[in-house]
């Protein structure tokens, strides 16, 4: 059995919870509403690409407190939504990793929620390299010097995530430490840049204004949006209603 697990943050259950969806998109889009409505049009497109997958079921991965019912209408029943265990986002991952080995997945590709061109070729591709070399990590480097895609084979989760500077551009470097560490040998897939600054939201629109059906829901969110100048392209706004 293989599996695509895409990880999520819950939305917010109250106007008084914490706000943490794309903090660092503040700048550019300050309003939680309009972050949101992004985390769930890139979510959206994920989802489609990995349902394209020959033979995967897809799984969402989600922060504690989430509902499972908040994805409805994006087709994910209750039943095929986890809840991420752990504080670190290391231990989150790890934790979805061996809660779907214990469910009988024999590979598992972990993906992120913020990188909607995402397509199923590389999917495909990670779960060829997983068949191929069990004992190899799969691993899509992300620009920022992230990563936007864990694959492993199972049953066995190898420590890959001791002592890695999560959210910095040292976080696939440390990785890389720890797959060494772990004698696995990494399969890379091809770079993409995921959605986490304002630099790259203004380069994913640019990108889709070009070809919009490599991920539509997002490009139908960013038809909202506007550059705030032309000496700021990385910053935009959400368009006024008349």
């Amino acid at each position: 059995m293989k599996v695509i697990a895409v990880m999520t943050r819950a939305p917010r259950t109250s106007v008084d919870a914490p706000d943490e969806i794309k903090t660092r998109l503040k700048p550019v889009l300050p309003e939680i509403t309009s972050r949101e409505a992004l985390q769930r049009a890139c979510l959206a497109d994920v989802l489609t690409a990995a349902r394209t997958v020959p033979g995967a079921l897809v799984r969402v991965a989600v922060t504690r407190a989430g509902s499972e019912r908040a994805w409805a209408d994006l087709g994910v029943a209750p039943a095929h939504v986890l809840t991420q265990r752990g504080e670190s986002l290391g231990e989150r991952e790890r934790g979805v990793f061996a809660d779907l080995f214990r469910r009988g997945a024999r590979q598992v590709v972990l993906v992120g929620s913020d990188v909607p061109t995402l397509g199923a070729a590389i999917l495909q591709q990670a779960f060829a390299a997983l068949v191929a070399s069990p004992s190899h990590v799969v691993l899509g480097p992300a620009a920022d010097g992230g990563y936007y895609l864990l694959g492993l084979a199972g049953p066995v989760v190898p420590d890959l995530f001791s002592g890695v500077r999560w959210s910095t551009r040292y976080a696939l470097a440390d990785t890389l430490r720890r797959c060494e560490f772990e004698s696995r040998r990494v399969t890379f897939l091809p770079m993409l840049d995921d959605l986490d600054e304002p630099e790259s939201l203004a380069h994913l629109r640019a990108d889709l204004e070009v070809d919009p059906s490599r991920a539509p829901h997002t490009a139908a969110f960013l038809r909202q949006v506007e550059p705030l100048g032309t000496a700021s392209v990385g910053q935009v706004r959400p368009l006024q209603q008349p």
